[in-house]
This record gives C-alpha cells, sequence and structure tokens, in this order.
C-alpha cells in the first residue's frame, strides 16, 4: 500500500503538469496565440517567403533544414535566425503525450479502486444493530424538530463507548471505520487523530439520536429501566452468539457498557447474568493509579480499542438505599466536561471518546444536471450582481493602468473621472459588457468547479491521495474551471477595456458593435483579433481562480475550526463566506496582478502600434501585423519601457475591487442556492439509524 501511495503521489504531480501543458496547447491550436520567436541577430533583413510546400517525409525534413513547415525558409545572406513555427507546438504535443502515458495507466487503475473505496459511508448501510440509513439533512431536522421534547437523554460515556463496541463487533461499522482510516492514512498523525475524532463523535451522535427515538417507540416511557432491559437484549441478540469463538469477551464488554449507566438504570439482572464477580471477589490491586493513567493514554490514543481485561463489573450494595448495582473494576473516571471544543467541533468530552452535537453527515453522493444547472444559475447571477456595484472601481483600475500618469490612486481617479467630459456617468463606462461578461464567468466557472472538484475527489483518485491534495485539488479545478470560462469572458472583456480607455470611439458603439470593430481591424485574422489577449487574460484567470477558491475554502476551514458554532445559523455561515470571499479576492489579486496588468496593456494598443512595439524589441509577430502577446513576453516589453513597478500599477484599486467583489459573489452565490435548494444542507444528508 505504501508503493502504491507514493506512485500515485508523483502521479498527481505529474498530472498537474500535464494539464498546465494540455491548456497552453489547446489554447496554441485553438486561437494561434502561441507564435513563433524571432531572435535578433546583428543584421537583419527583409523575411522572405514563398507557397507552402508539399508535405514530406520527416527524414526528408531532418535533411532540409531550410524549409520550414509555415512555408518560410532562409535567406543564406540573412543574419535573422527564424524558429520553426510548429516546433514549440510539436514539443508540447509530445511533452502532453509523454506525460498522458505515464499517468493514465496509473490514474485507470487508481479510478478503479476510488470506484470501491470512495463512499465508505455505504458500509454504515449495513449496520447490525438496526437499520442505518443516510436521509435529507433538511428532513431529518425536520422529523427532529416535530420530536417530543421528553426524549430520555442516553449518558454521554455510555454512547461513546457503545461506539466503540459497534466498531469492534459490528462488521458494518468496522468497514466503515477502517475505510476512514485508509482514507486519512497519508495525512500527519494530528490531522489524522482530528479527523477520526470528528467522524467518531458525530457516529456517536446518531448512535444516540438512534437510542433516543428507540425510547420513544416502546410502549411505556414511565421507566427507564425497563427500557434499557430492551435495549440490552437487542445488543445481546446481535452481537451474542453460541458459535462466536469470542463471546466470553462480548458478554464482559456489554456488562460494562451497561454498568456505565446511573445505578437506578442498571438492567441488574441481566448484567449478573454474565457477570458472577462481587465486590469481595475482587482481585485486582485497586491501590495502583498507574494501570488506569496507561489505559486513559491507550483509548485516547486509540478510538477503537474496549477496556482490557483486567476491567469487569463488579456488583454492590448502595448502603443509603440498599440496592445493588454494577460498578467498574479497576475505578475508571467517566467525568463527562460539558459543551466544548473537542477536535474541532462542538461536542461533550468523555474517556471513551467526543459526542458531537451534530450526527453523521456527508455530501449527497451524486449531482443531478439540475443541480449543476442551478450552481450556473446561482453563480451568473451573484457575479452579475456583484459586478454592477463595483463598475466605478473597475474604471479607475483600467483608466490607472492604461494612463497612470493622471490617476496616481484611486480618490484622485474617481475625481478625474467625475471632472472628465463624461462627468459621474464616466464611472459607468463599459456596464453592458463587465454585466455580460461576468454573467458568462458566473454561470461557467462555479459549476464547472464542483463537478472537477467531486471528480477528482470521488472518481480519479483514491480517497487517501485525494484528502492528501486538497489543496492540490481545488487549485486544479481552478484553473481547468477558469480556462473554460475564460474562453467567453476574452472579447467581452477586450470590448470592456476600449470602452473605458476610449470612451469617444466605442461608448456608442455598444458590446457588440465594439467587437464588430475589433474583429475588422486586422481582415487576416478576423474575429480571432478578439482573442489577442487570450494568453494574458488567461494566465490571470488561471492564477485568480485557483488562488481564489483555495484561499476561500481554507479559510472558511480556520473559522469555523476556530468557532464551530458559525456553522448553526444561517447568516453566521453567510458571514464566514463573505469574510473569507474578502480574503480570498485580496490574495487572488495580488498574485494575478501582473497578468492583468499586461492583460490592459496588450488591449488598449491596436494592432499596428503592438506589431510595431514587438519587432522593435525583438518579439514575435503574426502574419499580417497582428500580435497575441503571452503574459512573459508583455511584462518584459512593460518592464523595458517603464520599469517593474508598472506590473503592479493600480493594485491597490485591484485589490479592494476583487476584496469586495469576490466577498460579494460567494455572499450572494451562497445566497442564491439556498434560494434555490442547492445550499450545502440541502445537497448533505445526516446517517440515522433504526433500532
Amino acid at each position: 500500500m505504501s508503493h502504491f501511495s507514493c506512485t500515485m503521489h508523483h502521479g498527481l504531480k505529474l498530472f498537474i503538469v500535464s494539464m498546465t501543458i494540455v491548456i497552453s496547447f489547446l489554447a496554441n491550436e485553438t486561437f494561434g496565440l502561441i507564435t513563433p520567436n524571432f531572435h535578433l541577430a546583428a543584421s537583419t533583413k527583409q523575411r522572405k517567403t514563398i507557397p507552402p510546400q508539399p508535405s514530406v517525409s520527416l527524414s526528408a525534413q531532418n535533411n532540409n533544414n531550410e524549409k520550414t513547415k509555415s512555408g518560410i525558409i532562409n535567406d543564406s545572406n540573412d543574419s535573422l535566425f527564424i524558429e520553426d513555427d510548429y516546433s514549440s507546438t510539436r514539443r508540447n504535443a509530445l511533452l502532453t503525450l509523454a506525460s498522458a502515458t505515464t499517468i493514465l495507466p496509473l490514474l485507470s487503475a487508481n479510478a478503479a479502486i476510488a470506484a470501491t473505496t470512495s463512499n465508505p459511508s455505504s458500509s454504515l448501510e449495513t449496520l447490525s444493530l438496526g437499520q442505518g440509513q443516510w436521509t435529507p439533512k433538511k428532513q431529518q431536522q425536520e422529523l427532529q424538530s416535530n420530536n417530543s421534547n421528553d426524549k430520555i437523554k442516553i449518558p454521554a460515556s455510555f454512547c461513546t463507548y457503545a461506539s466503540r463496541f459497534l466498531l469492534q463487533y459490528d462488521t458494518g461499522a468496522q468497514s466503515w471505520w477502517n475505510a476512514l482510516e485508509l482514507k486519512y492514512s497519508l495525512l500527519s498523525e494530528d490531522k489524522r487523530q482530528m479527523k477520526l475524532g470528528r467522524s467518531f463523535g458525530s457516529f456517536t451522535r446518531s448512535l444516540q439520536l438512534a437510542m433516543e427515538d428507540y425510547y420513544d417507540e416502546t410502549t411505556s416511557k414511565t421507566s427507564t429501566v425497563s427500557f434499557y432491559n430492551s435495549l440490552w437484549d437487542i445488543f445481546v441478540s446481535k452481537y451474542v452468539t453460541d458459535n462466536d469463538k469470542d463471546n466470553t469477551e462480548i458478554r464482559r464488554q456489554l456488562s460494562i457498557l451497561f454498568a456505565l449507566l446511573p445505578p437506578q438504570d442498571q438492567p441488574i439482572s441481566k448484567i449478573r447474568s454474565f457477570s458472577t464477580t462481587t465486590a469481595s471477589q475482587s482481585a485486582v490491586d485497586l491501590s495502583s493509579s498507574s494501570m488506569s493513567s496507561d489505559v486513559t493514554e491507550l483509548l485516547a490514543n486509540d478510538l477503537t480499542l474496549l477496556l482490557p481485561k483486567p476491567y469487569h463489573c463488579i456488583e454492590t450494595k448502595d448502603d443509603s438505599s440498599s440496592a445493588n448495582y454494577y460498578t467498574i473494576e479497576p475505578l475508571i473516571s467517566t467525568y463527562e466536561i460539558g459543551i466544548g471544543e473537542e477536535l474541532g467541533q462542538t461536542a461533550v468530552t468523555t474517556p471513551f471518546g467526543p459526542l458531537s452535537l451534530e450526527p453523521l453527515g456527508r455530501e449527497s453522493p451524486q449531482f443531478s444536471p439540475f443541480t449543476y444547472g442551478l450552481f450556473a444559475l446561482s453563480g451568473s447571477a451573484a457575479c452579475a450582481v456583484t459586478h454592477s456595484f463595483v463598475i466605478p472601481l473597475d474604471v479607475v483600475k483600467t483608466r490607472a493602468q492604461t494612463n497612470p500618469e493622471e490617476y496616481t490612486n484611486i480618490f484622485q481617479g474617481v475625481t478625474n473621472v467625475i471632472q472628465g467630459e463624461e462627468g459621474i456617468q464616466g464611472l459607468f463606462l463599459g456596464a453592458q459588457a463587465t454585466l455580460v461578461g461576468y454573467f458568462w464567468y458566473g454561470l461557467s466557472i462555479y459549476p464547472t468547479y464542483a463537478f472537477l472538484k467531486r471528480f477528482m475527489t470521488q472518481t480519479l483518485l483514491s480517497p487517501d491521495i485525494a484528502t492528501l491534495h486538497m489543496n492540490d485539488i481545488a487549485l486544479v479545478g481552478g484553473a481547468l474551471s477558469a480556462v473554460v470560462a475564460s474562453i467567453g469572458l476574452t472579447p467581452i472583456e477586450a470590448a470592456r477595456i476600449r470602452v473605458v480607455a476610449e470612451p469617444d470611439t466605442y461608448k456608442s458603439q455598444g458590446l457588440l458593435g465594439t467587437m464588430a470593430i475589433i474583429a475588422k481591424e486586422d481582415p487576416n485574422q478576423g474575429w480571432k483579433a478578439l482573442y489577442s489577449s487570450f494568453p494574458s487574460l488567461l494566465t490571470r484567470q488561471v492564477i485568480f481562480g485557483s488562488v481564489k477558491f483555495l484561499a476561500f475554502e481554507r479559510t472558511c476551514e480556520v473559522i469555523y475550526a476556530a468557532l464551530p458554532s458559525l456553522r448553526d445559523a444561517t447568516w453566521t455561515a453567510l458571514t464566514v463566506s463573505l469574510l473569507a470571499g474578502g480574503v480570498s479576492g485580496a490574495l487572488s489579486s495580488v498574485v494575478s496582478q501582473p497578468a492583468d496588468s499586461v492583460l490592459t496593456y496588450v488591449a488598449k494598443s491596436n494592432s499596428n502600434e503592438i506589431a510595431t512595439m514587438e519587432v522593435v524589441g525583438g518579439g514575435k509577430q503574426k502574419e499580417g501585423g497582428s500580435v497575441g502577446l503571452g503574459v512573459i513576453e508583455g511584462s518584459r516589453i512593460m518592464i523595458e519601457k517603464e520599469g517593474w513597478t508598472s506590473l503592479f500599477r493600480g493594485l491597490g484599486s485591484r485589490c479592494i475591487w476583487s476584496g469586495s467583489i469576490i466577498a460579494g459573489q460567494f455572499l450572494l452565490y451562497d445566497v442564491f442556492r439556498t434560494t434555490f435548494g442547492v445550499n450545502s444542507d440541502a445537497l448533505s444528508q445526516i446517517y440515522n439509524i433504526q433500532i
């Protein structure tokens, strides 16, 4: 198992590298934007072109260094060396193929394993104690709210020891726990214990609720003794058989379990039938406390262990009431510390483990296409609304990048726009493009991320690998979903920047009119001119999208780990989304700022200007004069002309803009998901047991 895990650990890294290569390869093949490099030597002469040559064999190509697939040849007297137009593409293709050849067999084998182990909770449906089933969380909450308030309160120590008993002797509970241990096996010991402890506490709560519901279903609620007698009979019928080789040990553990009850609730006659030891017959040395401390430490480290054989039940008599009851010797503390923070969750602490206030839950194992459609609708509404509120900030940010001399800071930028020819309406330039573009952005990125994340965690990778690489999964999922969003966002963003940078020319044209003008500027490229900024926008969106989702999810985890009670109310959960979204937006804007600056730099310049700068600067140029700048090339030109600080121009306003908009996005996304009935609670299931 360790060899396989190590192989998959490196396999995931290869997968991430492969996807990066695929993204760049597809961008090049689809849009033709990654163009050949022209290396300027001592002297430059005019390039010569010839009509495309008929295809030749590979050996012929190797023997003829002058011919290239693009139809460009080298003049023997020309010192300008031109690299093969498709050599970079071929290298990318070979790298992609090599990576895929390496990792696909691993992923195929892993997918078969993941299919059988990715859903460990399914084994709980075969619990012997009762019928285990997963029900929608909202349905379970409604049932609990309708139940009577006079339920019996099962002691926490009894419930936690009963959970240990099931993990030892119930095959369904054993299978579930073994799958969890495998899932968390690659984590550090502290994280592993914390996650196992949370699952144990939630499972114990499900068990406690099941026993309380069983009490409600009994014919008489007046006698708790009769209830525990009935519960004893169920445990005995399910787990004690004549053919059981471990029958004696099971009897001892059942006696200990029910001896944990208060004296007045113990099924005395039932325990007596399994345990014949009295206080006078006890031969255990009770003077030593080292045994108790050692056992306590062992129980804390392994939630499946039960009290070892020196521990047993003895029957004693209460002098005040003359009633018999059972105690456990050697003495062990059965403390129950009120409600507090235990393993990052709200729980009651006992010597046998935590008892959570929330039952065991899971995300619904399958999402329907309708669910993903509601994700898309929620995302599009959230993005369109939030972007409409920050259009003025976006205008100032774009002006600061295109005209830094007049827009040195956000406050001066707002003043200059209002005092300009456009007046206050200038703060809403490009509003149409902004709303349409980010309607598409939300429509595409949120359902795509949800699908890719679930696909990687549930199908592509085994549970242990997926658990170890949750950060990587979030990064890859965010990056790939950003690629999908960028395909539709690029032409709209190009039109928006033109309108904001040159309102006199493009404001009256509208979104479609501006896009049509851009497409007609270079007859050789046509509609591809709308994607001239695709490399830099793709780079920005991939960086921004991956960091955005990762930072949001980890910030939520940190907040909920510190204050688990914030999950309980809707308004507190939405507040967490708002705060985490603000942090996510600020971090994402910082890491993606250079790409955003290059994007604006490319979009504001017309094709002829860029072509001139590229030839002079030793850059790269397409046939016909149009250019597709990548983030590296654009950064180089900007640094050469304006210094490295130009890459971070407008960072302050963009941080405010991104923090505000991403906070609003996640807040409204959760609000709309709640409205449409596809929020986390609606897509969650609760484990319950019918005894």
